[in-house]
């Protein structure tokens, strides 16, 4: 319970230190857009939430500088080396994700975090390819039901279709 409980103290700290040192980076203190600094505090709490969860799972989880191409996290198990890079999404309300055009679909896993009303935390854990076919049946689908709309669409994948990966946790195949 105590390694837990500092493990959660840690994240806190590195993630309040995270976000002074963007702020001061951008040099814009309180001047922010409040959408822009939201979206930041967003993808920053669903990186630190899935580092918390992965540490509290017996991994080394560390967060990697923000220009690492396709890659949040890096995660080990240290009981038997193991190791996976990890791509977060982040979404607080709404329905839908973004997803990259490009999937690599034979590399990262996807951790979509979903932070409900009152911070409730929904994971989502789902392989590159699951995220390319569900993205991509979902762009098709959209644009047939809706034959007027422009059929350059950008890949978006909703909390319903994700439905099976809650909390599956075993699919980043660490043990």
């Amino acid at each position: 319970m105590i390694r837990e409980q500092r493990a959660i103290e840690l994240i806190a700290l590195c993630f309040y230190v995270t976000i002074y040192k963007i702020l001061k980076s951008q040099n814009l203190g309180g001047m922010m857009a409040k959408s822009h600094l939201d979206k930041t505090l967003t993808a920053l709490a669903g990186e630190f939430l899935v580092a918390g969860q992965l540490c509290l799972k017996g991994y080394v989880a560390s967060l990697t500088l923000k220009n690492y191409p396709k890659v949040d996290i890096f995660c080990l198990n240290p009981k038997n080396g193991k190791q996976i890079a990890i791509q977060v999404k982040s979404k607080r309300g709404g329905n839908a994700y973004h997803i990259p055009e490009s999937i690599d679909i034979d590399k990262n896993p996807f951790v979509f975090v979903y932070i409900k009303k009152e911070n409730n935390v929904d994971y989502y854990i789902v392989p590159a390819k699951d995220v390319a076919r569900l993205s991509e049946k979902e762009r098709k689908d959209y644009i047939e039901i809706r034959p007027t709309v422009n059929p350059i669409q950008p890949r978006m994948l909703s909390v319903v279709n994700m439905a099976d990966y809650i909390n599956r946790w075993d699919l980043l195949e660490l043990e």
